[in-house]
């Protein structure tokens, strides 16, 4: 699963964050310029500061599930009452003791109404507490004898209480997208989230991970929807009612939270990889996008496949894109669902790719489906790896300082949680709430891991052991200790000491490295000190680490030691000269904060000179004098991040010396962020003239950051030629311009307030905080009847039960903003239809908040002005 951060609390940081507009500084050895603080979708913040703290720990240990019985199959055979938003199920559940004897069971299964309980058509006893059915068996199974529930159930997703979390935003299980097909602009589906535990929302199941099934499902629903669910299609048939039956079937078993279904009106585009079936849905507008959006689904296959030496294991690999999901993606096994904000057009996805968010679900094929985690404290065995499986593709596609840019935002997510939520073990036997698993240690931490045991044992050895641990456990549930095993029978070492500390211990070193270089002996003393590890965190950390040894001419030198005392001394030897500059963790490896006693001269040279990302990127923001002896080096970078870092650095003062090769990088730069820094650094010179650059711009480019810059310029010098930008752009594919056309947007005819409300109702999560910024200044100070009609559109929006939260919470938030134009107008010049209209919109703020059910929704509703 990739999933999303922060609820509303942290909402509008979070996700204008992605957007390069809520931007933060860390000061600290591992700074990072504030352009290129950028986190990807569903992960997590960047935090300005990282002093080290301890989350609370409960004092209840928290267990893998206890096994009383083993389901061996689920067969469901599942119809939808669409008016009601309910499933219509039979389920045929095969199941054994696990070992001891058993006369009874427990399934969980929420918020069910119960029909009929059998075994070979003999109705058994049985409680239903409203989330569990305790049913009485028929007789005492004994060993592996086997025998077959049958249940008729409705289940009733929406009569649940629902609540949600961080990473998963509800825990509904199974969603109804405009099921009564009311809405034109909004399709109609039916799609599942299961994890962690929510699939028992809509059949009845062990719903825990370390329970394993194989699985059929059957699917009866209007002709004109494609379905998708786990394994193959083994049949499809059309019915005389004009519904049609699909029939899928997966013989390999799985956990009960990788069970999915999804239904709508999707477009499919399909290939072959290895005799292996490639599905990709997306919704109808989007076809011709669709393999771009999964764009290197096949080959990833085989890179994970040849890297691991361990084919795909499952019998087809879909891929389907959902609205108004409730994470980021899930990795279903073979049927992997994301949210809309991976819908991208062509010209949104240059430069703009979801190769991380693809590789992260693929990875969980081999980490999480295949071997899954038997309990959630041990969830970074399925997340960790998903992390880091976006590195190894970066670093395999696209090379290693783009898998480096990648590794610095996963330190930078990781450190904001230490400093904003508390440090915790990476497997975290002591969770208040499994749903907090779902974080930046798991995620972030556990890449960040990976990495350095990768470094530690080599790459032969490291996935060698990977291979044995998928190998040894195919199937099983798993902590972590099996992982540590396979890595020792492979190597041959112990290595408690590395899975103690950074698996089971808390934190990461705090290091100050000092450098004393005597030039008689041509001797340089290290005195390394983490005694500012703060308490609690692991006590003394022990790591290797390749200390890089930097001269003039170029050359450098490796010095690896092995750090083990709190306050240790490394003396290195027989250097052929005085050293311009040496970095501690030359090999750019350890997830620690490094301060070392270097000067601005030695930071420079390390820019020179290093051809590791991030020994660049930390000394180019830790010099003091605006690096303007490092721009033209920046500038010629062939990483475009050196590049953008360059035409950052240059000063207001002295741009204009820079204007030509600005023009030029504005317009033919390879990449569009640089393109987008150099017209930004361009529009900053007083006396340059932006529009003739801006007018090629929106003839030429194809890129959006780049076009959006040059329409707000353009839109704000010649408002006389709003309406003209407005037809030539309105009809775009992509959403990525419609803030920026709501910006320049003045009059309120009936055209651009019918635009206005499609957006707003149809505008992915992407999008959907800069548009509601705009829409709320466009309608300030409009007319009474345009306020009217979007009060009432807005309380459409913000009532609808099933609505995606951000959606409800801006159109709320937009809705007062109104009511504050109103209030403000009728104080200055009292009018009684503004009067009347500030009365009506205060009855419909008070009918969203008395019919609203989401405790966080309500809260935050409350916490508006």
């Amino acid at each position: 699963m990739s999933s999303a951060t922060g609820r509303f609390t942290l909402i509008f940081c979070s996700v204008l964050f992605l957007f390069g507009s809520c931007k933060t500084k860390k000061d600290i050895v591992y700074s990072v310029p504030e352009e290129f603080m950028q986190e990807e979708l569903l992960d997590t913040l960047v935090i300005s500061d990282v002093a080290g703290t301890l989350d609370s720990l409960p004092k209840e240990y928290r267990p893998s599930a206890t096994l009383m019985f083993d389901i061996l199959h689920t067969r469901l055979d599942l119809k939808f009452d669409w008016q009601k938003q309910y499933v219509l199920g039979n389920a045929d559940i095969t199941i054994s003791p696990y070992f001891k004897p058993i006369s009874s069971i427990t399934l969980d299964a929420i918020g069910f109404k119960i029909h009929k309980i059998t075994i070979a058509d003999k109705p058994m006893l049985y409680e239903n507490t409203g989330e569990k059915l305790i049913i009485t068996l028929d007789k005492m199974y004994k060993g592996k004898e086997k025998f077959e529930l049958h249940i008729e159930y409705t289940a009733e997703p929406n009569s649940n209480a629902v609540t949600g979390s961080e990473a998963i935003t509800s825990d509904k299980g199974l969603f109804f997208i405009d099921p009564l097909d009311l809405d034109p602009d909004i399709p109609s589906q039916i799609w599942t989230q299961g994890e962690t535990e929510n699939n028992s929302r809509w059949f009845p199941t062990f719903d825990k991970p370390n329970e394993r099934f194989t699985q059929e499902i059957i699917l009866t629903v209007e002709d004109k929807y494609l379905t998708l669910s786990n394994g193959k299609k083994i049949s499809t048939r059309k019915n005389p009612d004009g519904t049609r039956t699909d029939h899928w079937k997966q013989d390999r078993p799985h956990a009960p939270y990788l069970a999915m279904i999804a239904v709508g009106e999707f477009h499919e585009e399909t290939e072959i990889w290895n005799e292996i079936p490639l599905n990709y849905m997306v919704e109808k507008g989007f076809g011709k996008h669709a393999k771009k959006i999964f764009n290197h689904t096949p080959e990833m296959l085989g890179f994970f496949s040849g890297k691991l030496n361990y084919p795909y294991p499952w019998d087809k690999y879909g891929q389907v894109v959902v609205r108004d999901f409730v994470s980021g993606a899930m990795e279903n096994t073979g049927a992997v669902v994301f949210g809309d904000f991976v819908q991208k057009t062509d010209k949104e996805l240059i430069d703009n790719d979801n190769d991380y968010i693809v590789a992260h679900e693929m990875m969980h094929h081999w980490f999480g489906n295949l071997v899954t985690c038997e309990d959630w404290s041990n969830l970074t065995l399925n997340e960790g790896f998903a992390n880091y499986a976006e590195y190894l593709w970066f670093e395999y596609k696209y090379g290693k300082d783009r898998a480096e840019y990648h590794r610095i935002k996963e330190m930078n997510g990781y450190y904001s949680q230490v400093f904003s939520g508390g440090a915790h073990p990476l497997v975290h036997y002591f969770y208040e709430d499994k749903e907090q698993m779902f974080d930046a240690h798991s995620y972030n931490k556990g890449g960040l891991v990976l990495h350095m045991l990768r470094n530690y044992v080599g790459d032969e050895a490291f996935f060698a052991s990977l291979n044995k641990y998928l190998v040894d456990n195919a199937g099983t549930a798993v902590e972590v200790d099996e992982l540590r095993m396979a890595f020792e029978d492979t190597i041959g070492e112990d290595l408690h000491w590395f899975f103690d500390q950074w698996f089971l211990g808390t934190g990461h070193p705090h290091l100050d490295v000092t450098y004393t270089y005597n030039d008689e002996n041509k001797v340089l003393l290290l005195e390394v000190d983490q005694s500012k590890t703060p308490n609690g965190f692991y006590d003394v950390f022990k790591f290797p680490v390749d200390i890089a040894i930097y001269y003039a001419d170029g050359t450098v030198q490796y010095y690896p030691v092995m750090i083990n005392e709190k306050k240790q001394r490394v003396l290195i030897e027989d250097l052929k000269e005085k050293p311009v500059t040496y970095v501690f963790d030359g090999k750019n490896v350890l997830l620690a904060l490094i301060n070392e006693n270097k000067t601005p001269e030695q930071y420079k040279a390390q820019f020179k000179l290093s051809a590791n990302f991030m020994d660049k990127m930390i000394a180019f923001t830790s010099t003091n004098d605006g690096n303007a002896d490092l721009i033209d080096i920046a500038l010629k970078e062939n990483f475009y991040i050196f590049r953008s870092m360059g035409i950052n650095a240059i000063s207001d003062s002295n741009a204009t010396a820079y204007i030509d090769r600005l023009q030029s990088f504005a317009l033919t730069d390879p990449h569009s962020e640089v393109r987008r820094d150099a017209l930004l650094k361009l529009l900053n010179i007083e006396d340059f003239d932006p529009m003739a650059i801006c007018r090629l711009i929106l003839k030429s480019e194809q890129a959006y950051p780049v076009l959006q810059i040059a329409l707000e310029v353009m839109g704000s010098a010649e408002p006389e030629k709003a309406d003209e930008y407005l037809q030539k752009f309105k009809n775009d594919d992509s959403d990525f311009l419609s803030g920026t056309l709501a910006g320049i947007m003045k009059d309120e005819t009936t055209e651009n307030l019918t635009y206005l409300e499609s957006k707003a109702k149809n505008i992915g999560v992407m999008h959907i905080f800069d548009y509601f910024t705009r829409y709320q200044e466009f309608l300030a100070g409009k007319s009474f009847a345009a306020l009217e009609r979007s009060a009432d559109f807005l309380y459409t929006l913000a009532s609808a039960k099933d609505g995606n939260m951000y959606r409800k919470f801006l159109s709320m938030s937009t809705l007062i903003k109104i009511a504050e134009d109103l209030g403000s107008r009728n104080k200055t010049s009292p009018d009684p239809m503004g009067e009347k209209l500030l009365v009506k919109v205060a009855e419909l703020k008070n009918n969203i908040l008395k019919n609203e059910t989401d405790p966080t929704l309500i809260q935050e509703y409350k916490g508006l002005k």
